[in-house]
């Protein structure tokens, strides 16, 4: 605890005293049913808050039935206060405060499960692809306002200490203070005071309503981060006014908007570094005299939160680290900050959001299973002789998990260093951070006392010869090079990342992987000085990358100058590449000098049939089995070593 003085030192927000200065701000989890809260919800939350967080701002609560737009999204009717009752019962018995936001997300309201049409200010979509909302009149607005009021009386009947009403994020009041979603030409559009207008309408109908029985504070994006939005002069301005006009518990500050990809910079994902907007955000705070100023995004670990903290912040987020592991705190106050499950931002959480599925986290497959896997796996009632073979992101998972429980595990790999896949990811541009995934699996399984052998292959007889009880066969993918035709031998992934020179070349990226691999070599030789081309057959550029990070990702690439292409085919002869689009009838001819072929991998599975005819028991996970993404390869490693 003496390591972060600011952190571990308690504060007073609207009169409530939270025992530090660390909190989980509100986050969708589609833990939902028929849009009610469930037993899900109340573990999730409850584990974070035994972890030692001060506060959690439980997830929004939609105030109005044109605003349930995701599938396992909580609504504010009436029949969701018996479990919200005891999702507050279990915060505040384990010693948290517990808040919840209440907010309408307007125009992006896909409510495409009630049919309803989303609403907003003007007739603009959120996205070129998004739906025309309908244009709320006045008998609209008041009628969102009484429902804000409704979700606020909702929140103080279930015994929530606070609420947070959303200015921000592009969501419905955010949309009707930013000039670049708000064109009304009545008392609501125009000026910024018009624009204020609503937004401060329903803050004073929740303050008037609850204010004295409730921590009343507003979420708002410091800046839009949108050609023409709200800005951050804008955000100190509204900072200012509601400091000093408002008696306001607090004010919740991030950054970004519901349009694209400003939304995927509210969840910066590795590639963003550490507090990436924690000037703009502490430039928001220097306007507040009197009300405390919290902060939400990328702080990574406990030494970011004592930077925001040192500069002036009263409390700070630290989310999608409490989903990688909701006991951070309580490991860095018993001085075991090593022991931490470190979040690498890679964002499959959000990803999973969004495609309407329940949420769950790559480092930490426990959340939304927090019922029945304690974050300490209980011990096994039958220990058994466990070999791992492969040391990548599965098996380095499936060792620590068995060997926690108590099961004498063994790893063997073949590389000389751990990590499979992680080895060569981590190469990439802004793709460092997933060492400390590698780094924090090997250092459990060093405490645990699990012997690792690396540096040689590993066969059959190697196994047999250990007489194991059951083995584990995580030996991943490999991807090998290939020639192409009119080209010759085309580089691979590991040569792009190996760290040679790119000035002045021209590369074209053959690309049938789609993934972060695709991204992360288009970028690194870009940024080397490369003129890069990639070539795909599919229609979507990165469509193996994360909606929220393929936003950012394309964004990055678009700006250091490489060509995407898609539904299009390159050919090459005598030194040029021709590449050829299904979507437009011209073609495009240039000299090129490397190319680049990112080809799918083959699952290495060849271990386990022998060893079948052997009569071991094996178990095959990760790439093993097939070729995918890091969330599948640890998620099998985990299940199984709770299974084993």
């Amino acid at each position: 605890m003496s390591a972060y003085p600011r952190v571990f030192s308690p504060v007073e927000i609207g009169g409530i005293t939270l025992r530090n200065r660390v909190f989980v701000s509100a986050h969708t989890t589609n833990f939902g049913v028929d849009f009610l809260p469930t037993d899900r919800h109340v573990a999730y939350h409850a584990e974070r808050a035994r972890g030692g967080v001060g506060l959690v701002v439980m997830e929004p609560l939609r105030v109005h039935g044109t605003s349930l737009g995701r599938a396992g999204g909580l609504s504010a009717a009436p029949a969701a206060l018996p479990v919200l009752a005891r999702i507050v019962e279990a915060v505040r018995a384990e010693g948290a405060a517990v808040f919840t936001q209440i907010t309408h997300a307007g125009r992006h309201s896909e409510n495409v499960f009630r049919r309803a049409a989303a609403w907003g200010p003007s007739p603009r979509p959120w996205t070129s692809s998004g739906a025309v909302p309908h244009v709320m009149s006045r008998g609209d607005m008041a009628e969102v306002r009484d429902a804000y009021v409704d979700a606020a009386r909702l929140a103080l009947s279930a015994g929530f200490q606070g609420v947070e009403v959303h200015f921000g994020h592009g969501h419905l009041l955010h949309q009707f203070l930013s000039p670049a979603s708000n064109d009304r030409a009545d008392a609501y559009g125009g000026s910024e005071e018009n624009r204020l207008r609503f937004p401060l309408e329903v803050l004073d109908a929740v303050l008037d309503a609850v204010g004295g029985d409730l921590a009343v504070g507003v979420r708002m994006s410091a800046d839009e981060l949108v050609d023409g939005g709200q800005d951050l002069a804008a955000g100190r301005r509204l900072a200012h006014l509601l400091d000093t006009t408002r008696p306001l518990a607090f004010l919740n500050v991030s950054v970004a908007s519901y349009t694209v990809p400003s939304i995927g910079h509210h969840v910066a994902d590795m590639s963003e570094g550490h507090t990436p907007y924690l000037a703009q955000t502490l430039a928001v705070a220097a306007e507040c005299a009197t009300t405390p100023v919290l902060a939400a995004c990328r702080f990574v670990d406990l030494d970011d939160a004592e930077r925001g903290l040192a500069g002036g912040l009263a409390a700070v987020a630290m989310t999608r680290a409490h989903i990688a592991d909701p006991h951070l705190l309580a490991k860095a106050a018993a001085g075991r900050v090593r022991d931490i499950r470190p979040c690498v931002s890679c964002n499959f959480c959000i990803g999973e959001i969004a495609g309407h599925r329940p949420m769950t986290c790559m480092v930490n497959p426990a959340v939304g299973n927090e019922e029945r896997w304690p974050q300490v796996p209980e011990p096994s009632a039958d220990p058994k002789r466990v070999l791992v073979v492969g040391g990548g992101p599965a098996g380095l998972e499936a060792a620590k998990i068995a060997a926690e429980r108590g099961h004498d595990v063994s790893l063997r790999e073949s590389a000389a260093e751990l990590g499979g896949q992680l080895r060569l990811g981590r190469r990439g541009a802004g793709r460092g951070h997933l060492d400390r995934l590698r780094d924090h699996q090997q250092h459990r399984l060093a405490a645990l006392g699990v012997p690792v052998r690396a540096g040689a292959p590993v066969t059959a007889e190697d196994v047999l010869a250990e007489r194991p009880d059951v083995v584990v066969v995580a030996t991943g993918a490999t991807l090998g090079a290939r020639d192409v035709p009119g080209w010759g031998r085309a580089l691979t992934a590991a040569d792009v990342l190996a760290g040679r020179s790119w000035v002045g070349r021209t590369v074209v990226v053959l690309d049938e992987d789609g993934g972060w691999t695709t991204s992360s070599v288009a970028e690194t030789a870009a940024r080397g000085g490369a003129a890069v081309h990639v070539v795909g057959r599919a229609g979507t550029p990165l469509w193996g990358v994360g909606e929220y990070s393929r936003m950012t990702a394309v964004q990055r690439l678009r700006d250091l100058g490489v060509q995407l292409w898609t539904s299009a085919e390159a050919v090459f002869a005598a030194g040029t590449a021709t590449v050829t689009s299904a979507l437009v009838s011209t073609t495009t001819t240039f000299t090129a000098t490397d190319v680049v072929a990112l080809d799918r991998p083959r699952a290495e599975d060849g271990l386990v049939a022998p060893l079948l005819d052997a009569g071991v028991p094996v178990h095959l996970i990760g790439d093993a089995v097939a070729p995918r993404s890091l969330l599948e390869a640890v998620a099998e490693g985990h299940a199984l070593g709770r299974a084993l």
